[in-house]
């Protein structure tokens, strides 16, 4: 059997994850969960997952933090993330940029148009 796609998931809303999750295990990935930043960095480390899903907002660390931490360990340089936020912020947008493989609205996507972006980029890998 082919090997389940890793997704780390790093949301503090529990009925988007789980709304997330429902998409991502129906579609044959493993899913592991992170309801704040901290825990978004251990289980990067700890799991090694094959892309990562991190929102912006989240305590314990935010997500631009978690992003420039993760990018600036050796196990984690490369790891696609895709930024998922309620903030249509053109700043925040500007700093992930060059660090992220996406960077989407929550409210402008949905699941399945998530999935289909977290597939591209896990091809392109």
């Amino acid at each position: 059997m082919a090997h389940l796609k890793r997704i780390l998931l790093v949301e503090d809303d529990e009925s988007l994850r789980t709304l997330y999750k429902e998409e991502f295990l129906h579609n044959n990935f493993e899913v592991i969960e992170a309801e704040d930043g901290q825990l978004g960095i251990d289980y990067a480390l700890q799991y090694k997952p094959d892309i990562i899903l991190l929102d912006l907002m989240l305590p314990r660390q935010g997500g631009l933090g978690v992003l420039r931490i993760l990018r600036s360990m050796p196990e984690t340089k490369t790891m696609p993330i895709i930024i998922l936020t309620a903030l249509p912020n053109p700043e925040y947008q500007a700093m992930a940029k060059d660090r992220v493989s996406g960077f989407y609205l929550k409210t402008k996507i949905t699941p399945a148009e998530l999935l289909a972006k977290v597939q591209a980029v896990l091809k392109e890998k």
